[in-house]
């Protein structure tokens, strides 16, 4: 008896390709969308631990680096601005220092930093009469992870500007945390920053909006929420989606 040997068919080795390019593909978009997501928790997760570790550098009491006994870091002051170039988020860190005083009397700690000079420059006189203003400290630049933007949460497409203010209380050591969604804060008004009236500054709850996919752009946006007069990091929250201020634009 003869046997004969039965390979494939053309139609079923054009199926099998199919089936196998229709996995690999399928394969393919969850790695890509799982890359994707990783990337964009870390994105939210980096930006709230910046936040939190502002706060705990406020806590901690530092010196302000001069080796001058009359002045003290008092706090930070964390910047937003935009790059009018490119769209993207500007975001600096600076030290907030005062005088080093036992003479105050009692206030707010706004008012008690603006009684003990606090600033976050050295305000400075060049040659030609005019006023050239200086950082103290140690100025940290942060850049959103990943290419991500840091928005708005009223609903547009907007890179948050304004600035964080977190001090703490000469007397008490009590951390408060002040917040203003103006620009005001740029190297020609630095010397005004604690001033109520230039800076706008208010105890009020903040809400930032991560933008995985960058500047000018939609999509769904992740919450990082500084709380109501938050006193430490953990008055930084993720916010879930059920509750957050940051719709999807």
């Amino acid at each position: 008896m003869k046997r004969f040997k039965r390979g494939f068919t053309l139609i079923e080795v054009s199926l099998f390709l199919a089936l196998t390019a229709l996995l690999f593909v399928g394969i393919a978009v969850g790695v890509q969308n799982s890359i994707y997501q990783q990337r964009f928790n870390d994105a939210v997760q980096n930006f709230a631990e910046f936040l939190r570790t502002a706060y705990s550098q406020v806590l901690n009491v530092q010196s302000e680096g001069t080796g001058r006994s009359d002045k003290a870091i008092y706090g930070k002051l964390i910047t937003f601005n935009v790059d009018s170039d490119t769209g993207k988020n500007v975001i600096n860190t600076y030290n907030v220092i005062g005088d080093v005083s036992n003479s105050i009397g009692t206030g707010t700690a706004i008012g008690l930093l603006e009684e003990l000079e606090g600033n976050v420059v050295i305000e400075e006189e060049d040659a030609g009469g005019g006023k050239t203003y200086t950082p103290v400290g140690f100025v940290e630049n942060y850049t959103p992870r990943w290419g991500a933007a840091i928005q708005k949460s009223d609903g547009s497409k907007d890179p948050f500007v304004g600035a964080l203010l977190i001090i703490r209380h000469p007397l008490s050591g009590t951390v408060y945390t002040y917040v203003t969604d103006s620009n005001v804060v740029n190297e020609n008004n630095f010397s005004d920053v604690l001033s109520s009236e230039e800076g706008g500054f208010k105890i009020d709850a903040v809400d930032f909006c991560v933008n995985p996919n960058g500047p000018g752009e939609g999509g769904v946006r992740r919450d990082v929420r500084v709380v109501n007069n938050a006193r430490n990091a953990s008055g930084i929250e993720i916010v879930s989606d059920a509750e957050s201020a940051c719709e999807r634009i």
